[in-house]
């Protein structure tokens, strides 16, 4: 077999616009999302609380990645969202909502709202503070909820 050189412009050339356009759409697509689609978690304590009968007890929930959770609503609750132990709404906070055993024995940080974490504590603690608990986020257009649950156990009864 006899090589022979071939002339570049005995090539044709087709042209390709919409194969160039399909791939841009194409990588566009596949590139990953920006950070306002990331998905956001809601973080509590992680794992089971102690405390002592008499004590007061701290219930951290930091949203993930941090944003803003001034305009949420923040509620904590028993082992249901309508067990309400504490709730946040429209930038106050609500006593009336909360179940009798919790009235006047808790206290709403939120020092860090801003980068979406607050703290309630909950002081003279008693056994039958014990059991499951919950923070959840709900943002203000419901684009976003999400909730974190833990279990409090409580020594010394």
């Amino acid at each position: 077999m006899v090589n022979s050189p071939v002339a570049l412009d005995s090539f044709q050339r087709v042209p390709q616009p919409s194969c160039l356009v399909f791939l841009i759409h194409l990588l566009l697509f596949l590139q990953p999302r920006e950070s306002n689609s990331e998905e956001v978690k809601v973080i509590g304590p992680g794992e089971s609380i102690l405390a002592n009968v008499g004590e007061e007890v701290e219930f951290p929930c930091h949203l993930s990645p941090y944003r803003d959770a001034e305009h949420m609503e923040i509620l904590w609750f028993r082992s249901q969202a309508s067990d309400v132990v504490h709730l946040y709404q429209d930038r106050r906070e609500l006593p009336g909502r909360q179940m009798a055993q919790f009235q006047n024995r808790t206290t709403l940080i939120k020092d860090e709202i801003l980068d979406g974490t607050v703290i309630l504590q909950l002081q003279d603690v008693v056994p039958a503070d014990q059991g499951p608990y919950g923070c959840r986020f709900l943002s203000r257009d419901s684009s976003f909820s999400g909730e974190a649950v833990w279990e409090l156990e409580v020594a010394g009864a």
